[in-house]
């Protein structure tokens, strides 16, 4: 059976973030390569607004109509994060996924297939905690100085 899950990242301050009320993230940010490895497949695929938000659907599993697939690079860990490459969208990439991969996966998959998609009518992507809600952040968006 495959599983697909969903996140719905957006842009802020030059940088994809998502944040998932379920797993308590908020601006968890796609460093390190992701970033790129996003803006080129949302780009290519001609995502209107998705720098407002899109849906990615993501999966260790093939599926149909998925746009990437990025492969494991030996090592990696669940304290250190995992790096992963692939050919996006004719270009080699390579990027970093944080810690919070493991949120989404017991183990780190050798193979993680993505599509985005345009954002879904009435989805806001950014949570809004309430107050005194709890939210963590593995990484944080670059400051540039």
């Amino acid at each position: 059976m495959n599983t697909t899950l969903e996140l719905y990242p957006y842009m802020t301050r030059g940088c994809w973030v998502f944040d998932d009320e379920r797993a308590g993230l908020k601006e968890e940010a796609f460093v390190s390569g992701m970033t790129e490895i996003i803006s080129k497949v949302v780009e290519h695929h001609g995502i209107p607004r998705a720098s407002s938000g899109f849906r990615m659907i993501f999966s260790h599993q093939p599926f149909e109509g998925s746009h990437a697939v990025i492969q494991k690079i030996a090592g990696g860990s669940e304290e250190e994060g995992n790096w992963y490459h692939g050919e996006i969208c004719g270009e080699p990439m390579k990027g970093w996924l944080c810690p919070a991969l493991y949120l989404y996966f017991s183990n780190a998959p050798d193979r993680i297939y993505m599509r985005a998609e345009e954002l879904p009518a009435g989805v806001n992507p950014i949570w809004i905690p309430k107050d005194g809600v709890q939210f963590r952040k593995f990484v944080g968006v670059p400051v540039e100085e």
